[in-house]
């Protein structure tokens, strides 16, 4: 008798293939929110890692010249062009984060700042015209030039800051309206308890969005000082300068010394973050780095943000705020209103609760 010995066939039949995607999809599912709360965790220790160095850089500053960097530079002697706000507010717009670039290991890019735009740009006394506008020469990268009063030859503004962009913000996404070139603070406000009575704007210049010709010449930012509730009042009207009970660091012209922060200065928030628009994208706005000034905290936080308001993009719904002593910390977007007024505020004596701000 013949003996047939047949070789069994090895493998998955479909229902043991099946079962072999569906527990490999089930450990992706398990393994994703873990792998993206890292990713995370990551990039805001980055994002307060960048608070850190600057506000250290800004305190350094302060070390060197006796002074914080002004909240945001205009010159009296600025004058307008059909793209600015007119004299005395016509420019030349210099926010914080250009002051401090020697601090932040960008002499090069401050000194050539200096060498194309003069001293002006950081002075208010002489002629110092918008930096985003008035200068030569034309250019040829993206076809714009002093023809038609743009000027975006300005080569220190190109320089990208890596510290300076919150890695969270997708500030790659190009805005709806346009490029927030600077923020100042010119207003009045004043709070009685939880009563706001403001008389206030924001006032702010912005470039038009590039359409065509190559990549947006102008590097972004993330960051931008505080100017307290309202900005230390109106400087237009010399009976509103000064108004502000809870005035912070950085505001128009400012020249904020150590001492002159009664609170401590691990009481008082110095810069903060900001989108520049909603959390949706794409936003209204993108902040330039060399523009960036001054953000005022009358209008509080919120789990949707706008434009004039500090905010970011981390889950969890915080914000993370440099104070003055170069400490960084997350405060709540649903924090007690009063609260975080008072921790803008340099000068107003209040004592802060700091499990209201979520700490």
């Amino acid at each position: 008798m013949t003996r047939v010995v047949r070789q069994s066939r090895m493998g998955f039949s479909l229902i043991e293939l099946l079962l072999v995607i569906a527990i490999i999809a089930i450990l992706i599912g398990l393994l994703l929110p873990a792998v993206q709360k890292v990713r995370e965790a990551a990039m805001r220790a980055q994002c307060q890692n960048n608070l850190h160095q600057i506000a250290i850089a800004a305190a350094n500053y302060e070390g060197t010249y006796q002074q914080f960097a002004p909240g945001i530079c205009i010159s009296p002697y600025a004058t307008g062009t059909g793209y600015t706000f007119g004299p005395p507010f016509a420019g030349p717009y210099t926010g914080v984060l250009a002051y401090i670039l020697p601090f932040m290991e960008q002499l090069n890019a401050y000194d050539s700042a200096i060498a194309q735009g003069g001293m002006n740009l950081f002075s208010t006394t002489g002629t110092a015209n918008a930096w985003a506008y008035s200068f030569p020469p034309f250019d040829y990268q993206v076809g714009w030039g002093p023809t038609n009063g743009t000027g975006y030859g300005f080569l220190a503004a190109k320089v990208k800051v890596k510290n300076y962009i919150c890695p969270t913000a997708d500030v790659g996404v190009a805005p709806t309206i346009g490029y927030i070139d600077a923020y100042w603070t010119t207003y009045q406000g004043v709070k009685t308890n939880n009563y706001i009575s403001i008389i206030a704007a924001i006032g702010y210049d912005y470039l038009p969005t590039l359409t065509s010709g190559g990549p947006f010449p102008y590097q972004l930012a993330n960051y931008i000082g505080c100017a307290g509730f309202a900005g230390g009042g109106d400087p237009s009207n010399s009976n509103l300068v000064g108004s502000d009970p809870y005035k912070g660091i950085y505001y128009l012209n400012s020249c904020t010394t150590f001492g002159m922060i009664v609170d401590g200065t691990s009481n008082t928030i110095a810069l903060g973050e900001t989108l520049g628009g909603t959390l949706t994208l794409p936003r209204d706005y993108n902040l330039l780095w060399f523009g960036s000034g001054s953000m005022p905290s009358a209008w509080g936080l919120s789990n949707n943000p706008d434009w004039y308001q500090f905010s970011s993009a981390h889950t969890g719904n915080i914000v993370n705020f440099a104070f003055a002593d170069g400490s960084v910390r997350p405060i709540a977007t649903a924090s007690n209103y009063d609260m975080f007024i008072y921790a803008t505020g340099m000068a107003d004596g209040a004592v802060i609760d700091w499990s209201a701000l979520g700490e």
